[in-house]
């Protein structure tokens, strides 16, 4: 119960700024009152890009939140716990940060800075899972896996569309992150869904 004290404001950290990312994902899709008469109302043109960040942020906070029960509550947790937890916060905080970058890069001319910050969070997480694969669980083997053949689907958008301001981009990387999630989910199925 002790260590639980110590865990659960660790996660709610990243939580949090989660939820603020979604909450200013929808601020950034639906204009407010408050703003300029040509900027109100519905951005259709952002539900490509708020759709793939829903699809991304999905399995990132649920495995996350799976991540710190098999790893924290419940199983027996060894003396250093400590550094690994620590180690663990920052990164998945990072990782919320960076979703907050993409909730403020929805417009589709934005569309190249929304596909690089997916590609670094897709990175960040491969270096994470990496240390974590060799030194702690091969629980997460999948998700190193799954982003490491994203990555390049991604950036060959990013190389190939440089300088487009067409929809392909966009639709391209949302695809993939659709691709990514559903394969994340399949190939982890028993992890996000423990028996």
């Amino acid at each position: 119960m002790v260590i639980q004290s110590t865990i659960k404001p660790l996660q709610w950290i990243y939580a949090i700024i989660i939820a603020l990312s979604i909450g200013e994902a929808f601020k950034e899709f639906v204009s407010s009152s408050d703003a300029a008469p040509s900027m109100r109302g519905i951005h259709w043109e952002r539900l490509p890009s708020l759709v793939s960040m829903m699809i991304l942020v999905i399995p990132f906070y649920h495995g996350m939140a799976r991540y710190f029960c098999g790893m924290y509550c419940a199983y027996g947790i060894d003396t250093s716990y400590g550094k690994w937890l620590l180690f663990d916060c920052i990164v998945f905080t990072t990782e919320a940060g960076l979703f907050f970058v993409l909730a403020r890069s929805l417009p589709r001319q934005l569309w190249w800075r929304f596909s690089l910050v997916v590609m670094i969070l897709l990175c960040l997480d491969i270096e994470w899972g990496g240390l974590i694969w060799k030194y702690r669980t091969a629980s997460i083997s999948n998700w190193v896996l799954v982003n490491l053949w994203t990555v390049p689907c991604l950036g060959a958008v990013l190389l190939g569309f440089r300088k487009s301001t067409s929809w392909w981009p966009i639709l391209l990387t949302s695809l993939i992150i659709f691709a990514r999630t559903s394969v994340d989910y399949l190939t982890g199925w028993e992890f996000y869904f423990p028996k």
